[in-house]
């Protein structure tokens, strides 16, 4: 009465608790890997003049660059869109040094196996200072 003939109400707890048991370990698993945000979007601040024309600063512990190109300040992740390695500047681009990606200053891809752009990162110059947010620029 209920549940059908092929389960019986031990084998529906069974699975249930199996299904409650694997969404509980993938919610611990993406907690584990999502970065902490401490209730803020602020990934830095820079002192506008700190940013050289031409160049990158490079926070390694952030793994963000802060670039200005033709008086444009830009900032970008420096997580390789292939598998997450850390790609490191390399003359006039960036390339990964696990599998071989390239990318230029603005994050196009130059060369895969990487298909898809580095995530640039919304920012905000004001009163001498450059402000980095986690959210992507639009």
């Amino acid at each position: 009465m209920g549940l059908s003939e092929g389960m019986n109400r031990r084998g529906f707890l069974r699975r249930l608790s199996i299904f409650i048991g694997g969404a509980a370990g993938l919610f611990g698993l993406y907690r584990f890997l999502t970065p902490r945000t401490a209730g803020t979007n602020v990934v830095l601040t820079v002192a506008s003049a700190d940013v050289p024309e031409g160049g990158a600063l490079i926070f390694s512990d952030k793994q963000t660059a802060v670039m200005k190109l033709n008086g444009d300040i830009t900032a970008m992740s420096l997580t390789c869109t292939h598998l997450g390695c850390t790609v490191a500047l390399d003359g006039d681009r960036f390339a990964c040094p696990c599998h071989g990606s390239v990318f230029s200053l603005d994050g196009e891809v130059i060369k895969g196996p990487a298909v898809k752009k580095l995530t640039v990162f919304a920012t905000d110059e004001k009163d001498g200072k450059v402000t980095v947010y986690r959210r992507s620029a639009v």
